[in-house]
């Protein structure tokens, strides 16, 4: 499916293999033409970039097809695509067993080579990116950019990884369950080190368990990720002794799109501050939260320190906070407004168009109220912080009316802060008042800042991030306002970057009074099917004043978002789709086949063509399939032209359980040229699942033993035995499988066992290396090929091991 393809994309822009013009698609929430399969953007490793570098990566796509189309939503960054997609990268042993081997699959990723060339000026922060074909488009991913140090994990077996000089950041993954990443350090200075976890923030999905032990072994500090925040710790470290820090899901879960951050920095670790912004032109005392900030332990601590805050237009500044272990940089955002921090009043009043109020809540002080007077007809924008703002509270705002009764109440507002808008009935006094919905424990950082603004005469627009456009028609893209301050006026709504043969019709107007537009966009006939980032943009008269605002747009790529800008990128994307002219049928459907254990299924399919399609199709195993698949694997199949019978082959490895019926997804894929002639990959889903339960194996490898000592230099035999069921009256390979790590310094020449022969020897020779000392998890299978091409596989595990300490 793959072609030795080079591409270059930047924002504005998207680029495929050979001729095709990829696309993107999506109609307001769906991502995908209807009933087929869109492909799916999922993580990128390492997933940290240096700005000023090339960095070679790989990107982690579900269900790619050779025109994919790249989408980077930041004009600065250079993605290189260097090749096509890979194979299946299917989950290592162990697995689930029991209950929990029939869970749902994480989806199977396929990773492309590329590489990200970032400016040397490019802030530090996250990018995103998607992709697109003709069936849909992708959700959106991202990336984060650093200014720091970075390396990639890189450990031999389960041994820690040894780090160079703090402060240094790790990217790794944990691929497999029951994986721990080992790291260690050795302490330069008696101090604090911390240590900070980015996953979640990364679109991973897992909770970490962070746990730092000394040189004999004590546990002397643990984070444990049970609010899927991210999050870190902080211990106290002596000069010259070793530590190891180690990572691993809370359920020792574990997958190859599990990509993580861990930084590493020789001092304390600050939280939030008092007030949590500054305003600009202006010195205030501020009070910094964190761990370690004056004993250099584990502690949540503050400190003081009068702050100048700059006057120039930028978003956030820098402060170095002096401590007893030398400056810690700490970046403080900037407004414009009164940026007050809570007094002892029983309510404290808040005056101006603009203020917040930064305070802390604790068991003596479970709510704070604050009164601000507003007149009959006023609207009130109020924002409770704290998870924003690096607190650790879960924020309860509620407002009330002159008389004391509720006007508006809010817990959450798409994460554990909170969100209101007020209109005043009356004028007179309204109380917010600030609560948490846990209980509190006093700790430092119980955190919030409580934002008022009077909104003035405004607008927003909020457009969809993906839209689908059938070929030749058209496609209505949901377009909401936001009126602010009781602006009422009539907005014009223009769309930017719509490719060629594509057109805005209709009179795009959002007349007074409304607060929607169904915008609609229509594709010629004979236009090519390709994709676009487009920007949609309202211009009206406020006050007076023609006003423009371009609509925002949400998209995904965090799972713990803290505010609306963690949820916001650049552009929507805009593609014109076709339709697969074929349907895959399952022959029997979900009927249960019987198959054994170690063997290769070939499912019977049905390709219907329609609409004169008469070419290839290739049958792929789906990304997302429905249970854990547990070695489970399909192969991909093309199907000859003209041909409407096909067998697709299932892989069933010897472990699964014989009490669970197992089931393989499966696609089609049909090429078809575009109106301007470029091959557009169509997917077409099967129309049921394949549906197997388990019977015995007709293959089993046994050792001798299961664990052997050898020699640098050496040679080591391993007994070896088969047996076969009369069904395999099959020659039968056994194979040494050599990690990469362990190539050229282990060699085993295969075994062959023909048909009557069920023992051997297989010898093993060592280099001279002291690589290879400890022990080591190797793998032996034995395989038959049934008819000269599909394998019956069993597989044994084998520990070796070599004296540590040798030469």
């Amino acid at each position: 499916m793959g072609d030795k393809m080079l591409r270059t994309v930047s924002a504005g822009c998207g680029v495929i293999g050979r001729s095709c013009a990829g696309l993107v698609a999506t109609l307001l929430s769906l991502s995908t033409v209807q009933g087929q399969l869109a492909p799916g953007a999922g993580y990128v490793f390492p997933p940290v970039v240096r700005s000023g570098t090339t960095t070679a990566v790989q990107m982690g796509v579900f269900d790619p097809t050779p025109d994919l189309q790249w989408f980077v939503h930041d004009s600065r960054v250079q993605l290189r695509i260097a090749g096509p997609a890979g194979d299946f990268h299917l989950p290592p042993p162990p697995y689930w067993k029991g209950p929990r081997g029939g869970t749902n699959a994480p989806p199977i990723p396929r990773e492309v080579p590329a590489e990200l060339t970032i400016p040397a000026d490019q802030p530090e922060g996250f990018v995103y990116w998607q992709i697109a074909n003709a069936n849909g488009v992708s959700k959106t991913a991202r990336i984060l950019v650093s200014h720091g140090t970075e390396i990639l994990e890189s450990r031999s077996r389960d041994l820690a990884q040894r780090l160079p000089a703090l402060p240094v950041s790790v990217a790794g993954r944990l691929s497999r369950l029951t994986e721990v990443d080992r790291y260690e350090l050795t302490a330069e200075r008696d101090g604090p080190i911390s240590v900070q976890l980015m996953a979640r923030r990364l679109g991973a999905d897992f909770r970490g368990l962070l746990q730092v032990h000394d040189e004999g072994g004590r546990l002397l500090a643990d984070f444990s990720d049970t609010e899927g925040v991210d999050g870190g710790l902080t211990f106290a470290a002596l000069a010259g002794r070793r530590y190891v820090v180690s990572l691993n899901d809370v359920d020792f879960r574990g997958d190859r799109a599990y990509v993580y951050r861990l930084s590493f920095v020789a001092g304390p670790r600050v939280l939030c501050t008092i007030p949590a912004c500054g305003r600009r032109g202006t010195t205030a005392e501020v009070e910094f939260v964190g761990s370690g900030l004056q004993t250099g332990g584990s502690g949540t601590e503050v400190l003081r320190q009068s702050v100048q805050f700059p006057a120039d237009a930028v978003s956030d500044t820098v402060v170095q906070l002096q401590t007893a272990w030398g400056a810690v940089p700490v970046r403080i955002p900037l407004s414009d407004g009164d940026e007050l921090t809570a007094g002892g009043e029983a309510v404290q009043t808040l005056v101006g168009a603009d203020v917040a109020v930064t305070g802390r809540l604790g068991p003596q002080c479970e709510e704070q109220r604050y009164g601000f007077e507003a007149v009959a007809g006023e609207r009130i924008s109020l924002e409770l912080q704290s998870a924003a703002i690096g607190g650790s509270l879960d924020t309860v705002l509620l407002v009330e009316g002159p008389d004391g009764k509720p006007v508006g109440e809010n817990d959450d507002s798409g994460g554990t802060d909170s969100r209101l808008e007020v209109t005043a009935a009356v004028a007179g006094s309204y109380t917010c008042v600030v609560r948490a919905a846990e209980s509190l424990t006093g700790r430092a950082d119980d955190v919030y800042r409580l934002c008022l603004q009077r909104q003035r005469a405004d607008f927003r627009l909020l457009a969809p991030q993906q839209l689908l456009l059938p070929a030749g028609g058209q496609v209505e893209a949901a377009i909401t306002v936001q009126r602010q301050g009781g602006f009422d006026g009539e907005i014009v709504v223009t769309v930017e970057g719509l490719p060629a043969g594509v057109t805005a019709e209709g009179d795009w107007k959002v007349a007074s009074g409304k607060n929607d537009l169904k915008a609609v966009l229509k594709s010629a006939a004979d236009a090519a099917v390709v994709a676009a980032q487009v920007r949609f943009r309202g211009t009206a008269m406020v006050n007076g004043t023609e006003q423009a605002r371009v609509a925002l747009v949400e998209g995904a790529g965090t799972l713990c978002p803290v505010s609306p800008a963690d949820r916001q990128v650049p552009a929507s994307v805009l593609a014109m789709t076709m339709v697969a002219p074929i349907d895959v049928l399952v022959i029997d459907r979900e009927r249960q086949r019987d198959v054994h254990r170690g063997t290769t299924y070939l499912a019977e399919l049905e390709i219907v063509r329609k609409d004169g399609f008469s070419g290839e199709v290739t049958l792929v195993m789906t990304g997302q399939q429905d249970r854990n698949r547990q070695g489970m694997r399909g192969e991909t199949t093309v199907v000859p032209p003209g041909e409407t019978r096909a067998f697709y082959p299932c892989f069933m490895p010897e472990w699964l359980a014989t009490d669970i019926t197992r089931r393989m997804i499966v696609h089609g894929i049909a090429v078809v040229p575009d109106p301007h002639g470029n091959p557009r990959y169509l997917t077409k889903p099967g129309d049921a699942r394949i549906t197997m339960i388990m019977e015995g194996a007709l293959l089993k490898l046994a050792l001798n033993s299961a664990s052997v000592s050898a020699e640098q230099g050496g040679v080591v035999e391993v007994p070896v035995s088969i047996s076969r069921s009369a069904r395999l009256p099959l020659p039968v390979t056994v194979q040494l499988h050599v990690p990469e790590e362990l190539q050229g310094l282990l060699r085993c020449a295969p075994l062959e066992l023909v048909p009557g022969s069920d023992t051997g020897v297989l010898r093993i020779e060592a280099g001279e290396d002291s690589r290879l000392q400890g022990v080591w998890p190797l793998k032996v299978t034995a395989t038959a090929m049934q008819d000269g091409r599909w394998p019956v596989i069993s597989e044994s595990d084998l520990e070796l091991g070599f004296p540590v300490g040798c030469r």
